[in-house]
């Protein structure tokens, strides 16, 4: 009888989670409305001038690290390198859950973890920037012998969450706009196709590499994916042409501002851009990542990680396990754990692996993720089996030695 409820509590389990989050995650190829070329088009905004790139920057008030300095030759160029195992946590998992977490995996194979932060956590006003949340994580991961990727988001399933108040104006073209979920309510994203916008992350961007870019600790930092959505208003062909212009720029000013870490762009869809922002990302060692290890998915299969293969060992390869990808999305028989982990170091050639902390009772994916790592099987090595090569665009490479 026991095992016929835990069978029917998986079920029901199952259900509910592809009830609420459809097949596809609200994301497809079929997002194929951005046709024109990315070098002829520009934003019709109601800027009241013309925006520059930003070439200034603005400070932060919050306090200085004390977890270590920067070994003398990463100063001419070296990376920071420590490929791995990390967690990621959303951007509303407590820190009380997170501290949790990590005096679990203190003495597992995992490198370190990755702390999902809205634009709006970050500077909740213009110019007045809080990285108090980052602050506390890197150095207590720090304490315990562990790296820090900060994930930093700017399109979400829920509206209201991502954007500071202060971008939803007319000078930002309202900031933001919203788009169709699969889950039958709305997400939102950042209206990139304004200059206004870029420059306001651009200025964030910059005041997050002056405080974090010698932070030995501080491993890198993941660009969320690359989707457009399904806009609830329409937007125009010149905008989407402008809002993958700008993310160009946005890549390149991470890369450039970032000397010494790990950057990693997510790119999933639409497949028409993804090209001219993969072979920025290799011409400036911007590392390329997805949200999503589906197994036997179609579309990400023709559309995303053929550029696996092409960008393996050149530049750093960043994949997540995300929570659709434990139930394999619209399947009723979820994958292994283990087939997940070798489909990311084989097929995807994956230098990092960013595994998501989820909590649901019904699908236990942290407990199964946790056996795995304490299996007797699992790779003894600091990177837990995964590729250690330094990419070719790096000159070189330096873990600090832990």
């Amino acid at each position: 009888m026991k095992t016929l409820i835990s069978h029917w509590t998986l079920v029901l389990g199952l259900l509910a989670a592809l009830g609420l989050n459809a097949c596809g995650g609200g994301d497809t190829a079929a997002d194929t409305s951005a046709s024109l070329p990315l070098e002829t088009s520009t934003s019709k905004t109601t800027n009241e001038k013309p925006a520059q790139m930003p070439t200034y920057s603005t400070g932060t008030s919050e306090q200085p690290f004390h977890t270590g300095t920067l070994q003398p030759e990463a100063a001419a160029g070296t990376m920071k390198w420590n490929p791995g195992h990390y967690v990621t946590f959303s951007s509303d998992t407590t820190d009380d859950e997170i501290d949790a977490r990590l005096d679990e995996i203190r003495k597992l194979p995992f490198k370190g973890i990755v702390v999902r932060a809205f634009w709006k956590q970050l500077e909740p006003r213009k110019d007045a920037y809080n990285f108090k949340r980052i602050d506390r994580h890197l150095n207590l991961a720090a304490a315990n012998g562990k790296r820090f990727f900060l994930l930093l988001t700017t399109r979400n399933f829920r509206t209201g969450v991502v954007a500071p108040d202060y971008l939803r104006a007319p000078l930002f073209d309202g900031g933001v706009y919203q788009y169709k979920s699969s889950k039958d309510t709305l997400g939102e994203n950042i209206a990139l196709w304004d200059d206004n916008v870029r420059n306001r992350l651009a200025l964030l961007i910059k005041a997050l590499a002056r405080r974090y870019d010698g932070n030995p600790y501080f491993e890198g930092i993941i660009l969320n994916e690359t989707a457009f959505g399904q806009p609830v208003s329409e937007v125009s062909d010149e905008n989407r042409a402008a809002y993958y212009s700008n993310l160009l720029q946005i890549d390149s000013l991470a890369r450039a501002a970032f000397t010494r870490t790990v950057v990693i762009q997510f790119i999933n869809f639409p497949p028409q851009r993804t090209g001219a922002l993969v072979d920025n990302m290799l011409n400036k060692g911007v590392g390329f990542g997805s949200p999503d290890v589906f197994l036997a998915d179609e579309d990400h299969e023709k559309y995303v990680y053929p550029y696996n293969d092409l960008v393996q060992r050149r530049i750093p390869i960043g994949m997540q396990v995300e929570s659709d990808s434990y139930i394999h999305r619209c399947a009723f028989d979820p994958p292994p754990v283990k087939a997940l982990y070798t489909f990311a170091r084989d097929r995807l050639h994956s230098n990092y692996i960013f595994w998501q902390y989820v909590q649901e009772p019904w699908y236990d994916a942290w407990t199964k993720v946790k056996a795995l790592f304490r299996s007797a099987g699992f790779p003894s090595d600091p990177a837990g089996g995964l590729a250690t090569a330094c990419p070719r665009r790096y000159a070189a490479c330096v873990s600090n030695g832990h």
